[in-house]
């Protein structure tokens, strides 16, 4: 059977512009014009055939064009359906829409005689800090022998419309403004920084409007500084030299859940609908729930509703901080040497270009990680914090995709396999400096940040195998150097604890949040040890549970091999020190 189809490539976005000059005969010339620098309007969803698409049709550099194939038309009457979604981010300007659609020329014969393409907005004037939504529908009106492909051009003009009272923005759906400035804590202080594209550090006050822009996928960064090095002023850059450690801050959110039974396959990877929220979610039928925390437990709530991330509860803060980078091990000068079972927090350096601190236990890591910074309460990343970073990143705050592997073989931080990289391999078998991976403050190197430009987390696909603060309880096979009374006793908020009955396919003893569960859905086959594992549907990245046998939670590793590994990969490990296991930190400063 021959396929027949029809291509619906783009929709554009074009901004229109204006101007006025008013003449005072007595005073001189006053120039009024357009603030470009408010009128932020952008596609915000694209759902095509009832699928939500938008990380993958909406243009994540501009979001001003979608591009997208409809389904396959092959019988009168057959219709496909782009359902998108316009936000007006403005605080001063509503905006007037026109929208025209018609056929490429070339195209315009076929069209007229196979379809009928209809285009309709919910409302023609989009009103400052609100959205509307709006159809493109394409109906076969004659059937065909031979495929036939036909692109169609929508074209969206928006024009701005003045306001005579400023409105203030709001904390509304997809909004990113007003987040809250970071927490910088006190003592062993944060210093608030900005990146060029080099990578140069410059240190800025905390409350200057430049530091950051989720707006712009351009998330707030921070160092802490080495004891000797001296304050730069405001303004000043900062010498690499006097850098000890590089952090990311995730600002407190909810998110729109998608698969809280872990095997809704009507939803797979999509761009995650964030929303920034200081307040905690509760019950609310249809709109939110309250976030359940534990493994295993959904609560009240349902795929559609809101949830406060649990990431962000149970230190009562308003956003964490994230090491930018792999933990590094502070004086090595090669991959061995940076293999230390040790937990000294003396050894811990967060930058770029440092071999990763590996072949620790979980024990060793996990004393380093609280010793560091106390009074910021740095710790081990949890398994909820990771997911809290993976989720932020696949949204329209973040790259909204799969970030490119580190493939570097000498595990050093920040790097990022170029493009033409076969990344089916194994570390040691690919990833030499400057052969077949760029550093992080390159074009390429950026592919490898959680925004796809330097301000964001790196290595979250490759690299280490990052072990998370995330186990089962009560378990015989623990090799991590806890004694099972010292599990008991840790403070619940350093930890993730999981149902004791896992298996390697328990999905649904995930914790909300954590990006396990939440990816499916899964294919799962036996490996050669007879040990069963699995695939998530979001990037075929590996997907393992925690059992009893191997208790602790890894992410992002390469060394399954690059085409398994990203920052949806989970898999298992009992806890002791191996060659290819390293750490993150997170703080957690009072706000």
């Amino acid at each position: 059977m021959k396929k027949r189809w029809v291509l619906l490539t783009v929709l554009f976005l074009t901004i229109g512009f204006a101007s006025v000059a008013t003449i005072l005969t007595i005073t001189g010339r006053v120039n009024i014009n357009f603030n470009e620098e408010d009128y932020q309007i952008y596609f915000s969803k694209a759902v095509v055939d009832s699928i939500d698409k938008s990380y993958e049709v909406i243009d994540p550099d501009t979001r001003r064009s979608i591009k997208y194939s409809t389904k396959d038309l092959s019988k009168v009457s057959d219709t496909s359906v782009l359902e998108y979604e316009v936000t007006n981010n403005s605080t001063q300007y509503d905006a007037t829409v026109e929208v025209v659609c018609e056929a490429k020329t070339e195209d315009k014969e076929k069209a007229t005689e196979y379809v009928t393409i209809t285009n309709e907005m919910k409302n023609n004037t989009i009103k400052a800090q609100t959205r509307e939504t709006g159809t493109v529908s394409v109906q076969l009106k004659k059937v065909t022998v031979d495929p036939i492909d036909i692109e169609f051009t929508c074209t969206l003009t928006v024009n701005p419309v003045g306001n005579d009272v400023l409105k203030e923005p709001e904390l509304a759906e997809n909004s990113c403004r007003d987040i809250g400035i970071p927490s910088l804590g006190e003592g062993d202080k944060l210093i608030p920084i900005v990146l060029d594209d080099e990578g140069k550090a410059t240190r800025v006050e905390k409350t200057d409007t430049n530091w950051y822009d989720y707006c712009k996928r351009e998330w707030a960064n921070a160092v802490i500084l080495n004891e000797d090095a001296d304050l730069p002023d405001v303004g000043e850059e900062i010498p690499e030299a006097s850098i000890e450690s590089y952090f990311v801050w995730i600002p407190k959110y909810k998110y729109k859940l998608w698969n809280v039974e872990t095997d809704n396959t009507e939803v797979g990877k999509h761009s995650i609908e964030i929303i920034f929220d200081t307040q905690d979610t509760t019950n609310v039928p249809g709109e939110s729930c309250e976030t359940p925390k534990t493994s295993g437990n959904i609560g009240d709530c349902k795929d559609g509703e809101y949830m406060t991330h649990p990431a962000f509860i149970s230190f009562g803060v308003d956003g964490l901080w994230v090491g930018k980078f792999e933990t590094g091990y502070k004086g090595a000068n090669d991959k061995t040497s940076a293999e230390q079972d040790n937990n000294e927090s003396s050894h811990i350096i967060i930058k770029p270009n440092a071999y990763s601190w590996r072949k620790i236990t979980v024990k060793n890591i996990f004393e380093a990680s609280k010793k560091y910074k106390e009074n910021l309460q740095s710790h081990m990343m949890k398994n909820t914090e990771w997911g809290a970073v993976a989720y932020l990143s696949h949204s329209i705050f973040g790259i909204n995709k799969e970030v490119t592997i580190n493939n570097n073989n000498k595990y050093k931080t920040g790097y990022a396999a170029l493009p033409t990289t076969d990344q089916s391999k194994n570390p040691g078998e690919e990833g030499d400096d400057g052969n077949s991976n760029t550093a992080w403050n390159t074009q390429n190197g950026v592919t490898a940040s959680t925004t796809g430009n330097i301000t964001g987390v790196y290595d979250m696909s490759g690299g280490a195998w990052e072990i998370m603060a995330a186990y089962v309880a009560e378990v015989p096979n623990d090799q991590s150097g806890f004694q099972a009374e010292e599990l008991k006793k840790i403070d619940a908020r350093y930890v993730d604890v999981y149902e004791k009955t896992s298996t390697g396919i328990s999905y649904g003893k995930m914790i909300l949040g954590d990006a396990t569960g939440e990816m499916g859905p899964f294919d799962n086959y036996e490996d050669g040890d007879k040990i069963t594992r699995g695939h998530n549907r979001w990037y075929a990245d590996v997907s393992v549970f925690i059992y009893a046998l191997s208790p602790w939670f890894g992410r992002g590793s390469y060394s399954g091999g690059g085409v398994v590994a990203g920052q949806f990969y989970f898999d298992r490990s009992a806890g002791a020190a191996r060659g290819g296991d390293g750490f993150r930190l997170a703080l957690a400063p009072s706000n």
